[in-house]
């Protein structure tokens, strides 16, 4: 299994590169997937949730036959509605991040299937109950399959990429859950629709970050944790200086050149947007 959760924790000088990788996952084993949240909501309940990819129905998009995720119509009973969760552990999004991932479902299947990607935000979020509840995850990015057709051009039956591009959050990194929802109404062994469907290689990046080159300008930010003030330490000269919570609300914190005084602030996460004449660093703290 591979899996990264990145910070950035310490900007150094405004150069560009590739993408930086908040979170990656190819589900080698799906045993070993902890920090993620697996909920199964349907209705009735069937016999099995998400389960290790089967390569005798089709192999995964990448690595070893088996490894990817699936999901299939024995996740309700009967004829019911399929709401078959699969969420990433919390990370710190903003607009721009693009999450990635490839999924598809059976060639030529004959029963259709639907997968929505869907977003929380907040350092914990509510889990779905039920098969029409969807907790705090109101925020739909994208939607496989809506209106449940069969056919390749509506759930694809090779492996196919898609791209989402994280909007309507904040220009600073607020914290977030995305999750997988397998949702299939009237589906089953029973029903008349639900199939068989697999995801792989997911990952949410984000595009042409400030990274830190000690032979330039350095910005740094400490004590981290801190109880009373947070030092800034950098050659550049710093125009402004602005804080926000883990949800992305900007919160006063007063900065006198040097340091910011976040005496006031609740205990917890923060993050600091330090806006200088060369660039700009985002990064978080802790107020202890």
């Amino acid at each position: 299994m591979k899996i990264k959760l990145l910070f950035l924790m310490l900007a150094g000088t405004f150069t560009t590169t590739s993408a930086q990788t908040l979170l990656q996952e190819n589900f080698d084993n799906i045993n070993a997937l902890t920090s993620w949240t697996q909920t199964n909501q349907s209705s009735p309940v069937g016999t099995i949730t998400w389960f290790q990819g089967n390569d005798t129905v089709f192999p995964a998009q990448s690595g070893a036959a088996t490894t990817y995720i699936a999901a299939n119509f024995n996740n309700t009973a009967g004829a019911g509605t399929i709401s078959n969760w699969l969420i990433t552990p919390n990370i710190m999004v903003q607009n721009g991040d693009v999450l990635k991932f490839w999924t598809r479902t059976v060639a030529g299947a004959s029963y259709a299937d639907r997968l929505e990607v869907r977003l929380s935000t907040g350092s914990t979020f509510t889990t779905p109950v039920g098969a029409t509840d969807t907790g705090s995850f109101s925020n739909v990015l994208l939607t496989i399959n809506p209106s449940l057709l069969t056919g390749p051009t509506n759930y694809p039956d090779v492996w196919t990429e898609y791209t989402i591009t994280i909007a309507g959050l904040s220009a600073t990194p607020v914290s977030a859950n995305m999750a997988f929802r397998y949702f299939v109404t009237d589906g089953g062994p029973s029903g008349n629709n639900s199939n068989y469907i697999g995801i792989d290689t997911f990952s949410v990046e984000r595009p042409n970050m400030a990274v830190t080159d000690v032979s330039k300008v350095k910005m740094a930010v400490y004590p981290n944790p801190t109880s009373d003030y947070l030092k800034i330490n950098t050659t550049a000269k710093i125009s402004s200086v602005e804080v926000f919570d883990i949800s992305g609300k900007k919160v006063q914190a007063i900065f006198d050149g040097i340091s910011v005084d976040v005496q006031k602030l609740e205990k917890g996460s923060y993050v600091i947007k330090i806006n200088g004449e060369e660039g700009n660093s985002t990064q978080k703290f802790i107020k202890k």
